[in-house]
């Protein structure tokens, strides 16, 4: 953390991640922990007629983030700041998986698939096909490392499971971001794949779930978001578990 200053540490940063990682100095973060565009929008909406009488329309159309994303220009760039055993955590959709895998097996070291089994999965209304109940995560490390150097932190054998079980966020954790992850997962990954003090960086951090993980964790966070509505939602989040960590 020493070559990083106090414009980052800790801080979100309204604007392109491709921009803003620039300034951040060569192999000083240690984990990306990151959930990008997933390349599924759709320009349309079905239309529901609930037997309760609401009405309402789904939208497959999660904004303008979701077209044409392109996955390598933020990985070479992530790769550049990355500590030389530092490791990816990427959140990706079955579409762009085999770019991901692909790109770290050729340009890092790939180590795993970690499933997300979601609990609570959203109906599948048209019965047309299997309620979407898994999200991937790859996991890589930018080089081997030696045992001595993995930040990989199990006690038991239970936990080694490469899937981890979790509902949809929803209550008072629930904001307006449609791809929004739930706090227990981003914490449980954080406890596996960091330790305290380590540098984590999002570089689409949504609505601020990595960054409200690490303050409760004690790790150090830098967050990047391109959207001003869901970078104002991440600074009240933000601010509030800063708050409460005060208290506490």
């Amino acid at each position: 953390m020493d070559n990083l200053n106090d414009k980052f540490i800790n801080k979100i940063i309204l604007g392109d991640c491709l921009e803003v990682m620039k300034d951040i100095p060569n192999e000083s973060i240690d984990l990306i922990l990151t959930d990008p565009p997933y390349n599924i929008s759709q320009k349309k909406k079905i239309f529901r007629d609930y037997r309760s009488g609401k009405r309402s329309d789904i939208s497959f159309d999660y904004g303008c983030w979701d077209y044409d994303f392109n996955i390598e220009p933020f990985l070479i760039e992530t790769k550049r700041i990355l500590k030389p055993f530092g490791q990816w955590l990427v959140f990706s959709s079955e579409q762009l998986f085999g770019k991901y895998r692909e790109w770290f097996q050729n340009n890092g070291h790939f180590k795993q698939l970690i499933i997300w089994e979601i609990t609570n999965p959203l109906p599948q209304f048209r019965k047309c096909g299997y309620r979407q109940a898994t999200q991937l995560i790859l996991w890589a490390y930018k080089i081997k490392p030696p045992v001595k150097d993995q930040h990989f932190n199990f006690l038991t054998q239970k936990e080694m499971r490469n899937i981890f079980k979790y509902p949809l966020c929803g209550g008072n954790e629930r904001t307006k971001h449609p791809t929004q992850k739930p706090l227990i997962l981003i914490e449980q990954l954080l406890k596996i794949h960091s330790r305290e003090g380590d540098v984590v960086l999002d570089p689409f951090l949504g609505s601020g779930t990595t960054a409200v993980a690490c303050i409760r964790l004690k790790r150090n966070f830098i967050g990047i978001e391109l959207s001003e509505e869901y970078y104002k939602i991440a600074e009240e989040r933000i601010k509030n578990e800063q708050k409460l960590q005060r208290l506490f």
